[in-house]
C-alpha cells in the first residue's frame, strides 16, 4: 500500500503540474494577445480633442507662437490626439488693424516660423489644426486658413475661409476661397470651417455629403451687438448636417471687441453639450468616431 500511495501521490503531482502549466500557457497567450492589440491601437478608442481657448487676438506672432506651443505641450501631456487653435491664432485676429504692414510678412504655409509648433505636435503624435493667415502663391492673394498637420508634422490639408468680411474690418487683408473639402484625420473624414463659414448651413451639409463625420470650426466670434450670438448657428449646423460641431474660440479684451464672452463649444444633435468662456484654458474632451457620440460629460479644463 505504501508503494501504491507514493505512486498515486506522484501521479496527482504530475497532473497538477500539467494543469498549472497549461493554465499559465493559456494566460500567457491571452496577455500576449492583449499586448499586441494595445501596441497596434484600438480602432474603437475615443479620440481626445483639445481646444486651445487662448487670448491671441492682438498678437504679435512671436508671442502667439510661444503661447500656442505651451498649449500644445499641455494638451499633449494630457493625451490629446487632435489639438485645435482659434481663427488666425498665428498672427492674431487684429494684426492688420494694429499694423497693416504686417500683411507683407505673411508667408506661404507651412513656413519655418511654425517649425516649433509642428515639432511639438510630432512629440505627442497629435494632429494639429492651426488658424493662420497664409499667402496663396497660385492665386496671388492672402487667405484666412485652418492648416491641418499630421502626427508626422507634415501639412496634410487646409480649409480657407469662404466668408471673410472682405473690404472692411479686421479681415480686409484676406481673400475668400471657394473650395470645400474634408480632410482625413485619424482615419476620420473631418469637415473644417473658419468662423462665419458655419453661419451658412449649406456648408456643413455639403461636408456631410462628402463623408464628414464631425465638423471643426475655428473662430474669433463672441456674442456681441456687432456680430450677434453664434450659438444658434452652431446648433443649426449640427441639426442640418446631423453631425457633431466643435468650435475652438478665443478670449481676451482687444480694444475693438471683448472676446471674453466667446465660447468654445461642442454641439451634438443640434444642442450645445459642452461650453466654456472666460479664462484661457486648454479644453479636453473625448469623442467616439465609431458611434459619433461625445463621451465626455464636461470639458476637462486645464488652466493656462
Amino acid at each position: 500500500m505504501k508503494g501504491f500511495a507514493k505512486k498515486f501521490c506522484f501521479l496527482l503531482l504530475v497532473i497538477c503540474l500539467t494543469l498549472c502549466s497549461t493554465g499559465l500557457a493559456a494566460g500567457a497567450g491571452e496577455n500576449t494577445s492583449n499586448t499586441d492589440i494595445f501596441k497596434k491601437g484600438n480602432s474603437n478608442k475615443p479620440i481626445r480633442i483639445a481646444l486651445c481657448h487662448l487670448d491671441v487676438a492682438q498678437g504679435p506672432q512671436a508671442e502667439n507662437i510661444k503661447k500656442i506651443e505651451k498649449a500644445i505641450h499641455i494638451a499633449g501631456r494630457h493625451g490629446a490626439n487632435w489639438i485645435v487653435t482659434p481663427e488666425t491664432a498665428l498672427q492674431g485676429y487684429y494684426f492688420f488693424v494694429i499694423d497693416p504692414k504686417q500683411k507683407e510678412k505673411i508667408k506661404p504655409q507651412p513656413s519655418e516660423d511654425i517649425g516649433s509648433l509642428t515639432e511639438a505636435c510630432k512629440k505627442y503624435g497629435a494632429y494639429f489644426f492651426l488658424g493662420a493667415g497664409e499667402y496663396d502663391k497660385q492665386a496671388d492673394c492672402y487667405r484666412n486658413s485652418c492648416l491641418v498637420f499630421g502626427p508626422d508634422g507634415k501639412l496634410m490639408g487646409r480649409h480657407s475661409k469662404m466668408t471673410a468680411h472682405v473690404g472692411f474690418g479686421a479681415e480686409v487683408w484676406s481673400t475668400n476661397d471657394y473650395k470645400l473639402n474634408p480632410v482625413t484625420c485619424s482615419d476620420v473624414t473631418t469637415g473644417i470651417l473658419v468662423c462665419s463659414d458655419i453661419w451658412f448651413p449649406s456648408y456643413p451639409v455639403i461636408l456631410a455629403d462628402k463623408g464628414a463625420k464631425i465638423i471643426i470650426d475655428i473662430a474669433a466670434w463672441p456674442p456681441a451687438e456687432e456680430t450677434g450670438n453664434p450659438l444658434p448657428s452652431w446648433e443649426l449646423a449640427s441639426r442640418r448636417a446631423n453631425l457633431p460641431v466643435v468650435i475652438c474660440n478665443q478670449t481676451g479684451k482687444p480694444r475693438w471687441m471683448d472676446m471674453t464672452p466667446g465660447q468654445s463649444a461642442v454641439v451634438e444633435n443640434g444642442k450645445a453639450r459642452l461650453l466654456h468662456s472666460g479664462e484661457e484654458a486648454v479644453l479636453l474632451f473625448d469623442w467616439d468616431p465609431e458611434t459619433g457620440k461625445v463621451v465626455s460629460d464636461k470639458f476637462e479644463s486645464i488652466p493656462f
